[in-house]
C-alpha cells in the first residue's frame, strides 16, 4: 500500500504549508447515529492494566449532561476490578431497559477491548450482557473520524475534540499516562488532602473525556447540517 502512504503523506504536507490541522476527505454525509438517549463513555486503567473507572455520560434532547463515575480509588484485586465493572454494566443495563433506542459513544476500541477481557476472565452476568449490547447499541466515533477526515497530527480524542470541536480539558496537562501517575497519588499519596485532590483530578479528566466524546459527535453531525 505504498501510493496510499504516499498520496497521506503528499496530504499532510500540503495542510502543514496551509496551516491545516484537520480535513474533511468525503463528500457523502458522515451520518453518525443519534438517539434520544446517549451516553459517552470511557475508562480509565492503572498502570498494571487493571481498569479502575468507567465513567459514563448520559444526555440527550432536553435533558442536561450528567456525569456518572463507576471507580475503585485502591489496589485493585481481580475481584475489585470485576466488581467496579460490574457495576457500571448493570447500570447500563437498567438504562437500555429503560430506554431501548439507546446509543453508547466511545472513541476507538480500548474500552471494549477491555469490557471483552472481563468479561472472558469474570464470566460475571451483567459484563456479559453488557457486551452482547455492543453490535446494536455501541457506536465508535473514532471509526466515523478516520473515514472522513484526516489530521496533521493523528485523530487521537485530544487532537479532534480542540482542532475539530473546539474542546478545552480542565487540566492544563490531560492525557492518559498522566492519569495513571494521579491514580497512584490518590491510592499512595502521602495524606489525605494529597490523596483527595489526586481523585479529583482523576474525576474531572475522565469527565473531560466523555464530554469531549460528546463534543466530538456533534461536530461530526454539524457536518452534515
Amino acid at each position: 500500500r505504498a501510493e496510499a502512504r504516499l498520496r497521506q503523506a503528499a496530504r499532510r504536507a500540503r495542510m502543514l504549508a496551509h496551516g491545516v490541522e484537520l480535513e474533511r476527505i468525503s463528500v457523502d454525509p458522515i451520518g453518525v447515529e443519534r438517539a434520544e438517549v446517549e451516553v459517552d463513555f470511557d475508562i480509565e486503567t492503572a498502570d498494571n492494566g487493571s481498569t479502575y473507572l468507567w465513567g459514563a455520560l448520559v444526555s440527550g434532547p432536553g435533558r442536561d449532561p450528567e456525569y456518572v463515575p463507576f471507580v475503585r480509588f485502591t489496589h485493585l484485586t481481580g475481584a475489585d476490578e470485576v466488581e467496579v465493572a460490574a457495576d457500571f454494566c448493570s447500570w447500563l443495563l437498567e438504562l437500555v431497559e429503560r430506554h431501548p433506542g439507546l446509543r453508547v459513544y466511545h472513541y476507538s476500541d480500548y474500552e471494549i477491548v477491555h469490557l471483552r477481557r472481563i468479561a472472558d476472565r469474570s464470566e460475571d452476568p451483567a459484563i456479559a450482557a453488557a457486551l452482547a449490547l455492543v453490535p446494536e447499541h455501541f457506536v465508535d466515533l473514532y471509526r466515523y473520524t478516520r473515514d472522513n477526515f484526516v489530521g496533521v497530527d493523528g485523530l487521537g480524542l485530544k487532537v479532534v475534540a480542540t482542532r475539530g470541536a473546539g474542546f478545552a480539558w480542565r487540566d492544563e496537562d490531560p492525557g492518559g499516562l498522566q492519569s495513571q501517575e494521579w491514580f497512584n497519588t490518590a491510592v499512595d499519596g502521602a495524606d489525605e488532602p494529597t490523596r483527595e485532590a489526586a481523585r479529583r483530578r482523576v474525576l474531572e479528566y475522565n469527565e473531560d473525556d466523555v464530554r469531549a466524546t460528546l463534543a466530538v459527535r456533534e461536530w461530526l453531525t454539524r457536518q452534515d447540517a
